[in-house]
């Protein structure tokens, strides 16, 4: 589920640059499509109300719905207009490797906070992930001005609120229910973008085109609400460590998406790259649930 979540959500930056060249601005984006996802997030809480209906009593999970809000605000509405920010700032090339470095921070807050050290097989692939992340984006190659600077700052923020949001839904969707917790992060997130939306431009002033719209449409289905349900749940099945790596599979497929809907040719390094990654999460599997040597 991680897997396929990642693969999905992939797409993000290809559809944000084809809005971007339509005339919409990241505000546009970041807030249309997380307000305009909410309903699909609760469709599809609707659904899977028969594993979440222990969730709605407020008084006994108060303080769950309170950090799942928390949490969409963070990640959902901060983390995500920090990234559609700099993607107007820097190119994908730079973007991909930092907005990826979250399994970085997850390991190193897991290591701190539970006071044990990863294991090898986790450290290898972590390596092995990282340096398949930057061959693929070719990052090696950039040349970064100080503006460029700044949107890494932006993506590295980004990359954080990801890494935190792995490491608190893993508990949160084991009691709260994966849909579930997706829909109050992904709401709480709407109710930041509505207000900002609103002091940026005005939700009165939007004129867009219909394909504007439809491209909006395959932003919100195939790269937010099915990857977001899907990663959430892939975190309750197998941990936060575990599917922030296998997440990293996110990079290679936006190359070979590239290379599909742009004629964008891969090169031998984002093939090596490609490798490195797969062999990476491979090794993370082997591993199972040994992720961490016992204190």
């Amino acid at each position: 589920m991680v897997a396929a979540g990642a693969v999905l959500i992939a797409g993000k930056g290809l559809f944000a640059k084809a809005l971007y060249d339509m005339g919409l601005s990241f505000h546009d984006v970041a807030a249309i499509r997380s307000v305009l996802a909410v309903p699909g997030f609760a469709l599809l809480a609707w659904l899977y109300r028969g594993n979440i209906s222990r969730s709605l009593d407020i008084n006994t999970h108060r303080r769950d719905l309170l950090l799942a809000a928390a949490i969409g605000l963070l990640c959902y509405y901060l983390g995500a207009l920090a990234n559609f920010y700099a993607l107007t700032i820097i190119a994908a090339s730079v973007e991909r490797p930092l907005l990826f470095a979250y399994p970085i921070f997850v390991v190193l807050i897991t290591t701190v906070l539970h006071r044990r050290a990863p294991s090898a097989p986790v450290v290898l692939a972590l390596l092995l992930t990282t340096a398949g992340v930057v061959l693929v984006t070719g990052a090696f190659n950039a040349t970064l001005t100080a503006e460029q600077w700044t949107g890494m700052g932006w993506i590295a923020f980004c990359s954080l609120t990801i890494a935190i949001y792995f490491l608190v839904s893993a508990e949160l969707t084991q009691r709260l229910g994966s849909s579930f917790f997706t829909f109050i992060a992904m709401a709480s997130a709407a109710v930041g973008f509505l207000g900002h939306y609103q002091v940026v431009q005005g939700w009165q002033n939007i004129d867009l085109s219909s394909a504007a719209w439809l491209t909006l449409a395959a932003l919100i289905v195939f790269s937010t609400v099915l990857p977001l349900l899907l990663m959430a749940e892939g975190v309750r099945r197998v941990g936060a460590s575990r599917a922030a790596l296998i997440s990293t599979l996110g990079p290679p497929a936006t190359a070979i998406m590239a290379y599909y809907l742009t004629g964008e040719m891969l090169t031998l390094s984002q093939l090596a790259g490609i490798g490195l990654v797969i062999t990476g999460v491979l090794s993370l599997e082997m591993a199972r649930s040994r992720l961490y040597q016992a204190p």
